[in-house]
C-alpha cells in the first residue's frame, strides 16, 4: 500500500476468513524485484547442478550474529573455508560489524539472500526457518520454499522449562531435520516428547557454548545481578491499563523494589519492551537496564554473579557457566497449563527456587554465604546435564550435518507434505 503497510486476506485455520494488516518488514517493491529474479535464477542453477549447493546460517530476524548460528558459522569459516556456508544479516545492524572482513556473509534483501534462499540445500540457525526471510510474510512462493527447507535446529539453550511449538514435532513437515541436544537427560527429552529418534536428536553441546572458556569464567570478576522473567503469551494483546494490574507486571515490580535496596551487586534488568515502558521510571533508575545495544548476552553473563528468572532457558547457561541461579515461579499452576514444562516445576534439577516459605532476600543470601558459587551437588550433577563441557561442539555439529542424508531428508519431507495436506483435508 501506499503508506508502506500490507494488507492482504487469509484462512485462519477454523476455515474462517480474516484480514491482516501490518507494516512491510522493510520488504519493498525493489526487494521484490530482487526476489523475483533470484528465484528464477536460483531454480535455473538447480536444474543445471542439482549437487554441491550451499548452506546458510543465521539468527533471530537475520538481525545478530551472538550465539549458536554465529559459533558455528566462525568455526566453519576458520576450519573448514572452502565449504559453502553464508551467514546472512541485515547490514543495519550492530552485529554487521563482527561479519564485515568474513568471507560469504549475504546481506539481508539482497539478491544474493533470494537466490541463496532457493539455492541452498540446509539451513543451520537457532531460530525456526522464518527468520531467514522476512517476519511474518508468509505468502508466496518464496515464503513456501522457506517454511519447508531442510534445517538443523542448533537451539537457544537446553530444552526444559518451556514446551516447544508443536511446529518442532518430529513428525512435522516444519520439524527440523536435527534437533541438536546437549546430554542424554535432554535427548530422551526430544525422543519421547517429541517424536524424534536418537540419530535425529544428536548429543553435541551448543555451539555457543564454544565462546565459554569454563577455566576463565571461574576467575572472572563477578559484579552483577541478572534479572530476566520471560513474556507470558496471554499477555500479547491486552491494553497498557490492564497490563498494569496483571499478575506478572505487579511481581516485577515488587521484585525491582526489592532489589533497587540491594547494595552488593549492580542489578541489571533485561525485559520486554511492554515492561520497559510502563515501569515507573524513579524505579528504573536504581536498575541497569539491558538491551541489544549493550552488547550480546554471553558477554553479559560472563560478569553475572547470580541469575533471577522463572522459567527462561537462560537459566540452563548459567548453570553451564556455575553462576547460581534463583527460579521465581510466581505464576506456576497457570504457566504449566498454558504453556508447559518438560520438568516436573517442583522437582528442579539446579538452583535456589522462591517460595512462601523462601522470599526472594533468604534465597538471595543463601548464594551470598556460598560466595556465589554453586553448591557441591550442583558441580558434581553438571555431568548429567551437560555431556560436554569443552570447546567442541561446533567440531561435533559439523561432524552430524556432513553425515546428512539429504535424499532421505527429501523424502521425510515429502511424506510429512502429505500428511499435512491429509490432515488439512480431513478437519
Amino acid at each position: 500500500m501506499p503508506n508502506n503497510m500490507v494488507w492482504y486476506p487469509f484462512a485462519t485455520k477454523k476455515g474462517y476468513l480474516s484480514f491482516s494488516y501490518r507494516s512491510d518488514n522493510g520488504f519493498n517493491q525493489a526487494m521484490r524485484r530482487k526476489q523475483w529474479l533470484g528465484m528464477i535464477v536460483a531454480n535455473v542453477v538447480n536444474l543445471i547442478q542439482p549437487f554441491n549447493r550451499p548452506q546458510l546460517a543465521f539468527e533471530k530476524l537475520s538481525e545478530r550474529a551472538q550465539e549458536s548460528g554465529f559459533a558455528y558459522f566462525k568455526y566453519v569459516q576458520e576450519h573448514y573455508p572452502k565449504e559453502k556456508l553464508y551467514f546472512i544479516i541485515k547490514r543495519d545492524t550492530p552485529d554487521y560489524a563482527k561479519l564485515k572482513a568474513m568471507q560469504h556473509v549475504v546481506i539481508h534483501g539482497s539478491f544474493q539472500h533470494f537466490y541463496l534462499l532457493h539455492r541452498a540445500s540446509l539451513f543451520v540457525s537457532s531460530e525456526t526457518p522464518g527468520h531467514a526471510y522476512f517476519w511474518r510474510e508468509n505468502m508466496g512462493l518464496t515464503a513456501n520454499v522457506v517454511r519447508t527447507k531442510p534445517y538443523v535446529f542448533l537451539q537457544h539453550g537446553v530444552l526444559g522449562f518451556k514446551k516447544l511449538d508443536n511446529i518442532f514435532y518430529g513428525d512435522r513437515l516444519t520439524a527440523p531435520s536435527l534437533l541438536i541436544t546437549s546430554s542424554l537427560f535432554e535427548q530422551n527429552i526430544v525422543t519421547s516428547q517429541l517424536d524424534y529418534d536418537a540419530k535425529r536428536a544428536p548429543i553435541t553441546g551448543l555451539a555457543r557454548w564454544d565462546m565459554i572458556d569454563l577455566a576463565q569464567e571461574r576467575m572472572n570478576n563477578r559484579d552483577k545481578i541478572l534479572v530476566f522473567y520471560t513474556w507470558r503469551p496471554w499477555l500479547d494483546d491486552i491494553s497498557d491499563e490492564a497490563f498494569r494490574v496483571s499478575q506478572y507486571f505487579q511481581h516485577i515490580k515488587a521484585t525491582l523494589t526489592i532489589l533497587s535496596d540491594y547494595d552488593d551487586k549492580q542489578v541489571i534488568l533485561m525485559m520486554h519492551p511492554k515492561l520497559h515502558a510502563t515501569l515507573d521510571q524513579s524505579l528504573l533508575s536504581k536498575v541497569k537496564l539491558w538491551t541489544d545495544n549493550d552488547g550480546p548476552m554471553n558477554e553479559l553473563l560472563s560478569s553475572v554473579a547470580t541469575v533471577i528468572t522463572d522459567y527462561s532457558s537462560i537459566s540452563w547457561e548459567a548453570y553451564y557457566r556455575e553462576i547460581p541461579v534463583v527460579f521465581d515461579m510466581f505464576d506456576q499452576t497457570r504457566y504449566a497449563d498454558q504453556v508447559g514444562s518438560y520438568i516436573d516445576l517442583d522437582e528442579l534439577p539446579f538452583g535456589v527456587k522462591v517460595t512462601q516459605d523462601k522470599h526472594l532476600q533468604v534465597a538471595l543470601s543463601e548464594i551470598a554465604n556460598r560466595n556465589y558459587h554453586i553448591t557441591s551437588q550442583e558441580l558434581a550433577d553438571k555431568t548429567k546435564y551437560f555431556a560436554f563441557q569443552d570447546q567442541g561442539a561446533s567440531e561435533r555439529i559439523h561432524r552430524q550435518i556432513m553425515a546428512l542424508n539429504m535424499k532421505a531428508i527429501r523424502r521425510t519431507k515429502r511424506h510429512a507434505l502429505m500428511a499435512a495436506m491429509f490432515r488439512v483435508l480431513h478437519r
